[in-house]
């Protein structure tokens, strides 16, 4: 059985979702190398990230498959950082690069989302997420 989303945010099941996600990065274990670190003391692992998301990019995607992207395109987030550091990776100098990425908050972030609504984008695309996962239910 699922629960509608308006009911999650109702019932507050989506803020102590968001409250015990956040606990996790006190002893980051969010991705396959469970580094440890004390992501809320400003320790970063093999993501290099903190507390904060770090947004590289974000805007109207054009390049997936048509339902997808519609006439006014997916509403891609590129996060910056990522701990599985790919030889193949597609988003590299994103992910791996030297660009660091904006920190946002969580009011930030959910304004992004917003933005990306209000101009249309059919859906929100979050790029490379698992290790914001946190910061993320925090914005939703």
């Amino acid at each position: 059985m699922s629960i509608a989303a308006h009911t999650l945010l109702a019932n507050g099941v989506l803020h102590q979702r968001a409250i015990v996600a956040e606990q996790l990065l006190q002893n980051c274990t969010l991705c396959p190398r469970q580094c440890g670190v004390n992501r809320l003391a400003g320790e970063t692992g093999w993501c290099s990230t903190g507390a904060f998301a770090r947004i590289a990019s974000y805007g109207p995607h054009f390049g997936e498959e048509e339902p997808l992207v519609g006439r006014h395109g997916s509403g891609a987030i590129f996060i910056a950082g990522c701990s599985l550091c790919c030889c193949f990776c597609q988003n590299m100098d994103i992910s791996q690069g030297d660009e660091p990425g904006d920190e946002v908050d969580a009011r930030d972030f959910a304004a992004i989302m917003l933005e990306l609504q209000a101009r249309g984008c059919h859906n929100i695309n979050l790029v490379t997420p698992s290790h914001v996962v946190p910061q993320i239910l925090a914005a939703l």
